[in-house]
């Protein structure tokens, strides 16, 4: 068993007095067993120092330093007056022990380097690894806000087709704010593959992409119908009063067709348009800041569709007669014209007899 003891510092005077006795006693003659073991007490002294020494530097793992104290400890107790030291059996024990210790020690350094090394590398990778996080956060938090800021326009934008001047430049705002965000998805494609969080984020913002189209496409549809059929037939009593004032059966015709028309498309479009979104049937429409019901705006312009389709039969009517009636008075007229003609005819055969008999 190794003896663990801190190493004694000894001096360089201290190491030539201890040298210069060992001289000494060897140079003498015959010796006494006394001064043997006298002799044999200094050898394991000096060894006992060699081995502390030694054993320190194992414990740090520094076998170089060691195996060379060692190796001058196996000499100093390899003198035959060692055998008469108590300590000298015990001594020899413990140099072997160190001396087997010595191959473990450099294995274990070497162990220890090698994790130290696999230890650095792990630490280097490790804060490697927590930049590359730290930049990748930065870089999704970014991504996210400029994802958010272009949503938070399109919600503004829909809004704003609920407004009761809405039209096709709101319409066309709703459009672009949704493509920008299409968009600003897209350059953040990458980024989903990288971070579960954004991943998520960008999946749930373009579910809400998706309902904010089907609102899109709902709101075209209502504007287009306000601006469109709708917006037709309010103009249409300005022109029935335009069309009763017109005195030509032909333009007035013209006139009362065109409002029967829109009146039609409007109710068409309506019923079209409530199949389409039944949901219209419990919001009504805002018209010029008026509420209306989609219903009732369907079946107004149908019945007033059915009433202009009565003029316009009258006026087709009262057209029919009128030409009728110009066809007879063309048909007089040129009766009148070929009678015209024949007495023109029959006075000039007159003169022309006459001016033949004057000759005579």
């Amino acid at each position: 068993m190794a003896i663990d003891m801190t190493p004694a510092r000894t001096t360089s005077r201290t190491w030539v007095l201890l040298l210069l006795v060992v001289v000494a006693t060897s140079a003498c003659g015959p010796r006494t067993k006394q001064q043997r073991q006298s002799h044999g007490d200094k050898r394991t002294d000096e060894a006992t120092l060699l081995l502390n020494e030694a054993s320190q530097h194992l414990r740090e793992l520094n076998a170089d330093r060691a195996e060379p104290l060692l190796a001058k400890a196996e000499k100093v107790l390899a003198h035959p007056d060692v055998d008469l030291s108590p300590e000298g059996d015990m001594l020899r024990s413990e140099l072997a022990e160190l001396q087997a210790r010595v191959p473990r020690v450099r294995e274990e350094k070497v162990r220890r380097e090698k994790e130290s090394v696999t230890d650095r590398e792990r630490k280097e990778r490790e804060a490697i690894a927590e930049r590359e996080r730290k930049a990748l956060e930065s870089t999704v938090e970014k991504q996210r806000d400029a994802v958010v800021e272009a949503m938070f326009a399109v919600t503004e934008a829909l809004d704003a087709l609920e407004a009761r001047n809405a039209g096709s430049a709101q319409v066309t705002a709703a459009s672009d704010a949704i493509q920008r965000t299409r968009e600003r998805l897209k350059t953040g494609k990458e980024l989903e593959a990288k971070s579960e969080d954004y991943a998520a984020s960008a999946r749930s913002t373009e579910r809400r992409l998706e309902q904010a189209e089907t609102r899109l496409q709902s709101a075209r549809r209502v504007i287009d119908f306000v601006s469109g059929p709708l917006g037709e037939s309010q103009e249409a009593p300005a022109l029935e009063k335009k069309a009763k004032r017109e005195k030509d059966l032909e333009a007035r015709l013209s006139i009362y067709t065109d409002v029967r028309n829109r009146y039609l498309r409007c109710g068409s479009e309506a019923d079209k348009l409530l199949s389409e979104m039944p949901e219209l049937a419990r919001s009504p429409l805002s018209v010029k800041g008026r509420p209306m019901a989609l219903k009732a705006v369907a079946a107004g312009c149908k019945k007033k569709a059915g009433l202009t389709q009565r003029t316009v039969v009258k006026v087709q009517k009262a057209k029919v007669k009128w030409e009728k009636a110009q066809a007879k008075r063309e048909k007089a007229r040129e009766k009148m014209e070929k009678l015209k003609a024949a007495r023109e005819k029959a006075r000039e055969a007159a003169r022309q007899k006459a001016l033949a008999r004057k000759r005579k």
